[in-house]
């Protein structure tokens, strides 16, 4: 997926609709995504990997999850699992990771 840079914080984020976790890593203590769907504007999804958001991200695009219970959004972020050496996604407040895609 080829999206060009936002570059600007006041740009809206990519609203996180669901995210999926790797199945291979169910029975684990810990969980990867793999891919995201955010919702689109007029009403669709869009299917992201993990590394198209990676690299979005890096490209200055923001993707946010809503936080209802505090009325803010969080987001995700690249970064280290904190269980094992793999690159992830992971939100910058825990406590509001997205819904798994069903």
């Amino acid at each position: 997926m080829t999206t060009p840079p936002l570059g600007a914080a006041s740009m809206p984020p990519h609203e996180v609709a669901c995210v999926e976790l790797d199945a291979r890593l169910e029975l684990s203590s810990h969980r990867h995504v793999t891919f995201v769907q955010t919702r689109d504007p007029g009403g669709g999804l869009t299917r992201w990997s993990r590394m198209d958001v990676i690299a979005a991200i890096r490209n200055g695009e923001r993707f946010a999850v809503a936080d209802e219970s505090h009325g803010h959004l969080a987001l995700l972020e690249p970064g280290l699992c904190p269980s094992c050496p793999f690159f992830t996604l992971r939100v910058n407040r825990p406590d509001a990771m997205a819904a798994q895609c069903g």
